[in-house]
């Protein structure tokens, strides 16, 4: 995630240097071998109208078949009683998607002509759509008005059952979707399921994080979202319907061709995890869910150099705004992978992202042209003699090149686990949740949950006694709205009374398989815990500018974390989805975060400066998250201090999330301004105790 989520209209920025990439011939490298299966499962129809929709194509596809109506959910879809007969013994399970770009005249027939991943032009953003049924469609971290569509994106979903017991994963090629988004969802596809299940089915939303879709945080277009909580339905209900006996195999491996870490410490999880379901009858691939982590936001950034004359004659852009940078849709390297997985076994192909924070992605990493001279190797290095691949003028450069190779080469490791899945025996399919409160420290999300900026419906917002928070210590806060002494003069908005959010961690048992999804986008090392040599070796976890000496970050024995997730499952593969059920930014450790001092947003009379002298502040633009922690949670803390420095430091850590992106957050603390709050890390560890040790 890189748009800020204490982004205040008033203050924001100007940003996003421009990087062209010289023109260069189609590309041409090793794919996988294409044999498609014929699947068994085919769609069931249910009834209700919503706008014709494009299949997935059989093999990876540059241009797409004409759209095939469809139906979706409506208030007035009709709902009966299941007639399938399920064997209480045998694992089902049933797959299905749908395309969420906006559509033209009710279709995506432009879809036709956009070009895909065949025979790639490295540096062509898509097919022009100057304008779209539901309006101007902005793109998730990218620029106003999405005008090309690379590829298409989807949302796929997988029903699983179990005797009585039915869950139903799906995930969407979009930004994010907050838990209350989901909500609306899951209420839509309950709307469509049959009368016996829909009640207790199990149903977890999650996205790919991708930075390339339309925004479903900031600049929401409801008639989009609308339609895409439509074709999510839908497809959830089609996966139920196609519910089939099943087998299930598992595989795990490491990846690392792509992906860097761009925060200190610097640590990835390598893990690249699969689970295939294939068809009793047939042997047929019924969906294949894969699980890596990286940002997907290979080409972030980037302006595409092509000649734009005519689209921005037809938009009314000038100057610096005839730009197709951040302006065109593509579902990125995941997008890459479904498209090739899809073409190898057929069925549908999930992909779950998963430990994203603190800037697990391409933006640091080397990409160069694999071929059997320059394999991928140990995926961090080039080969001697390595290229870049076309177009690029570098092994960092960006283009649409970039974006091809890491999920070619991410196929590539898939393919090399399909061959040899370990067959799994579920007996039983167990879904736990655990909810918990935490504090919403950032009240920028409180701006814009006010001003109605964030996400597509209403969250329920929270005050709450002492800690811990519980359901008898907090009250909903029936969206209330106050003045802030410092925002409300300075950007005109209010904030929301609440200032404590609900959220979730889940966990779905399938035997020696699970599933774990957190509600958004946890640092690795909170998933698979420190290196061994961490605290002996802290040299090769931090870049030379914050070496520990100027105090950037904690390092070594000062980076604390109460422990690590997945010391609490219990089985021999947990798929760890990030963004899962929810989505609250980036978790930082309390030891390691800092938030801004502006003198603008102090009593009048007092600098930062004179909290620094007085040792309020852990460097001279920066205050610690222990401190603010202790005088949230306990403001006779503040006792403490003189007056005029108490006041200071209250206000550094009420306003200093919000405001440091805006006016420039402390060296190395980006993350900070885009998190929730700095309970994050603790109060999930305290609920993934409660969940997984009670397993």
């Amino acid at each position: 995630m890189r748009r800020t989520w204490g982004m205040l209209a008033a203050l924001a920025l100007a940003a996003g240097a421009c990087s062209n990439s010289d023109g260069s011939p189609a590309i041409t490298t090793a794919t996988l071998p294409t044999t498609p299966l014929t699947t068994e499962v085919t769609s069931t129809e249910v009834t209700s109208t919503d706008v014709p929709d494009t299949a997935m194509p059989a093999t990876p596809a540059t241009t797409a078949t004409p759209a095939t109506p469809e139906s979706a959910p409506s208030e007035t879809a009709e709902v009966t009683s299941s007639t399938a007969v399920f064997d209480p013994s045998a694992l089902f399970a049933g797959a299905a998607s749908r395309s969420v770009l906006p559509t033209v005249g009710g279709a995506r027939d432009y879809l036709g002509n956009a070009p895909g991943w065949d025979d790639l032009d490295p540096d062509d953003p898509g097919v022009f759509v100057p304008t779209w049924d539901q309006g101007r469609v902005d793109v998730g971290n990218g620029n106003e008005s999405g005008s090309w569509v690379h590829d298409d994106l989807r949302v796929s979903a997988l029903a699983l059952r179990k005797g009585a017991q039915l869950v139903v994963f799906a995930t969407a090629d979009v930004y994010m979707i907050f838990a209350a988004d989901a909500a609306e969802i899951i209420r839509r596809a309950r709307a469509l399921l049959p009368v016996d299940v829909a009640p207790t089915v199990q149903i977890v939303i999650s996205a790919t994080h991708n930075h390339h879709g339309p925004d479903t945080a900031f600049s929401v277009n409801d008639k989009w979202y609308d339609m895409m909580a439509d074709q999510a339905a839908q497809a959830i209900a089609e996966s139920v319907a196609n519910l089939v006996p099943t087998t299930m195999g598992a595989a795990a491996g490491e990846y690392r061709f792509g992906v860097a870490d761009a925060r200190d410490p610097l640590i990835i999880d390598p893990a690249l995890n699969l689970i295939t379901f294939n068809s009793v009858t047939s042997g047929d691939t019924i969906a294949t869910v894969v699980q890596w982590t990286s940002h997907p936001e290979t080409t972030l950034g980037w302006a595409p150099p092509v000649d734009l004359t005519a689209a921005c004659a037809i938009k009314e852009w000038t100057g610096d705004n005839c730009s197709a940078e951040g302006r065109y849709f593509t579902a990125d390297y995941p997008g890459v992978v479904r498209e090739q997985i899809h073409a190898l076994t057929g069925g549908e192909v999930l992909y779950f992202n998963g430990p994203l924070g603190s800037q697990i992605g391409p933006g640091q990493a080397d990409v160069w042209l694999v071929d059997d001279a320059h394999p991928v190797g140990d995926g961090v290095t080039p080969p001697e003699g390595a290229k870049p691949v076309p177009g690029a003028a570098d092994f960092r450069d960006r283009n649409l090149a970039r974006t091809l190779a890491i999920g070619t080469q991410l196929s590539v490791a898939v393919q090399g686990l399909l061959e040899s899945p370990t067959a799994e025996v579920v007996d039983a399919i167990r879904v736990r949740e655990q909810p918990f409160y935490t504090r919403l420290t950032n009240i920028g999300f409180r701006v814009l949950l006010a001003d109605g900026d964030l996400g597509w419906q209403s969250p329920n917002v929270y005050n709450c006694g002492a800690k811990p928070f519980t359901d008898d210590t907090c009250v909903d806060d029936a969206g209330e709205l106050l003045d802030d002494p410092v925002l409300t003069p300075l950007v005109h908005s209010q904030i929301r009374k609440g200032d404590v959010l609900k959220t979730q961690i889940i966990h779905v048992d399938l035997g020696d398989v699970g599933l774990l999804f957190m509600p958004g986008e946890l640092p690795p090392e909170l998933v698979i815990g420190l290196p061994a040599d961490f605290e002996s070796n802290t040299a090769a976890y931090y870049s030379a500018e914050s070496d520990g000496e100027r105090g950037v970050h904690a390092v070594g024995a000062n980076y604390e974390i109460p422990g690590y997730l997945l010391q609490l499952v219990h089985e021999a593969i947990t798929i760890t989805v990030g963004l899962g059920g929810d989505e609250l930014g980036y978790w930082v450790p309390i030891n390691d975060a800092r938030l801004k001092c502006l003198d603008l947003a102090l009593p009048p009379g007092t600098t930062c400066r004179q909290l620094f002298e007085a040792g309020a502040l852990v460097a001279p633009d920066a205050i610690g998250g222990p401190l603010c922690r202790q005088i949230t949670d306990d403001p006779a803390a503040l006792d403490a201090f003189a007056a005029d420095i108490a006041g200071g430091i209250a206000a550094t850590c009420r306003y200093g999330q919000a405001l440091g992106r805006e006016l420039g957050e402390p060296s190395g603390h980006y993350e900070e301004t885009n998190s929730a709050g700095w309970d994050l890390v603790d109060d999930t560890w305290a609920a993934a105790q409660v969940l997984l040790r009670e397993g």
